[in-house]
């Protein structure tokens, strides 16, 4: 989960940055082709950029968090037994699974609501007469809507216009057809659906819309209409309604938009050089997303301590496991032993680090006849992170001594309690006196 969460959230800064550098650098040009395939683009690169990584990039960027980070953790007394009457409420409100649930709920109501407009599509087909005007397939409408073209269906009707209107609407909407606008429109809406919550896909989805009926008028221009008869033709249907959102609509609520793009100046040839700023920008992203996954691998990696660690297994061991006994297993050297242990080996988590999580992790162990550990688990979890990393350290403990009972040893469960704090300010690792209810 934490892993789809990371990936959601690189997703959307990518998204969030090439609309900002959109509306900073290429907005007010009139590169319009250009302008489609940066929208494209950058939603591709901004969904794939995060599963890749450069290795030859990686150490370009400095991020190590836990050079600069002093991290505590703390260890609770050494039991035998779980004594939790605490209200952990981390493990009955898991605000990740919150985040996603209402994510998931927001994609559903508008994955619903596209439904209803492609069924409703549909049914107009299904009301329409196929026409052939001046060569191309219409599909006319007797209702008062707003001429619209969907992959490669026109719906016009046809009486509402004269013949002037009328050749102006086709090569309008044929533009749309021919250069299949339509993807555009759907890619945008399933951006849309998935990320509902960010405002900047909803103004993304807007900009590509409007960008497509640049286009689409450039295109009637340069078959020869006039551009002032167009343009009023574009404000006669400024009141007529549109059948549905996800459609290439003849007129959309950027009129004035549309208008000025027509009448601008166009934008000199050598302009187009500022779109390689675009290089920089992505080499970066991917550098910092190359860092800091190499960073994160790192982190995890396997521990090694300066006592010998159990490469095979113990043998399974039917004999009982004690949870009371005379004389508990205990770390070689004690105590101060195994502080000296979590000190030099235990790493903090960068993602954690990164993402200010911090809590306790308790992990039970059975302490085996001869000292080893297994079946290691931990009895409550803060983070994936954090878990995994008390798992690996202590999975990766020397032997221990094992317990005592009427002086043989025995299996014994063993529950250590690792807290794990980001302090404001440097402090150094201690013990928590107190026990771990």
């Amino acid at each position: 989960m934490e892993a789809l969460l990371i990936y959601i959230l690189k997703v959307n800064i990518a998204l969030a940055v090439s609309y900002v550098l959109y509306v900073l650098m290429f907005r007010k040009d009139t590169f319009i082709k250009l302008r489609r395939y940066y929208f494209l683009s950058a939603i591709l690169f901004s969904f794939i950029y995060p599963l890749y990584t450069v290795d030859a990039l990686s150490s370009v960027l400095e991020l190590n968090v836990t050079r600069q980070t002093q991290v505590n953790f703390l260890i609770g007394n050494i039991s035998s037994k779980v004594v939790d009457n605490e209200a952990d409420i981390s493990s009955i409100f898991n605000w990740k699974v919150l985040l996603l649930l209402i994510s998931l709920s927001g994609t559903i109501v508008l994955f619903v609501r596209l439904y209803r407009e492609i069924r409703s599509l549909f049914r107009l087909k299904s009301r329409s007469v196929k026409t052939i005007i001046n060569g191309v397939e219409i599909l006319y409408l007797s209702e008062e809507i707003t001429p619209f073209s969907y992959f490669k269906w026109i719906f016009i009707n046809i009486d509402t216009y004269n013949e002037e209107e009328l050749k102006q609407i086709i090569w309008h909407e044929q533009t749309h057809v021919n250069q299949l606008h339509s993807i555009d429109v759907m890619i945008s809406e399933l951006v849309r659906i998935f990320f509902w919550w960010n405002p900047i896909v909803w103004f993304m989805k807007r900009e590509i819309t409007i960008s497509l009926e640049y286009l689409a008028d450039n295109s009637v221009l340069e078959h020869g209409a006039d551009s002032k008869k167009y343009q009023y033709h574009l404000l006669r249907l400024t009141y007529h309604k549109t059948a549905v959102e996800i459609v290439n609509n003849f007129n959309v609520s950027q009129l004035k938009q549309r208008i000025m793009m027509m009448n601008k100046s166009k934008t000199p040839y050598g302009a187009v050089i500022k779109y390689l700023v675009i290089l920089p920008i992505v080499l970066l992203m991917v550098t910092v997303n190359s860092t800091a996954t190499a960073g994160n691998d790192n982190r995890g990696s396997r521990i090694e301590t300066d006592e010998p660690i159990n490469q095979v297994p113990p043998q399974k061991d039917e004999s009982p496991i004690y949870e009371v006994v005379e004389q508990l297993p205990s770390f070689p050297g004690g105590q101060s032993a195994l502080m000296d242990y979590f000190k030099k080996n235990l790493k903090y988590p960068v993602i954690a680090i990164e993402n200010g999580i911090q809590g306790r992790v308790i992990i039970q162990f059975i302490v085996e006849k001869d000292g080893s550990i297994s079946s290691a688990k931990y009895i409550r979890g803060v983070d994936p992170s954090l878990d995994k990393e008390a798992m690996r350290i202590v999975n990766a403990m020397p032997k221990w001594v094992p317990g005592k009972q009427k002086g043989e040893s025995v299996r014994c469960f063993i529950t250590i309690p690792i807290e794990f704090r980001i302090p404001k300010k440097e402090t150094k690792v201690q013990t928590a006196n107190d026990s771990i209810i």
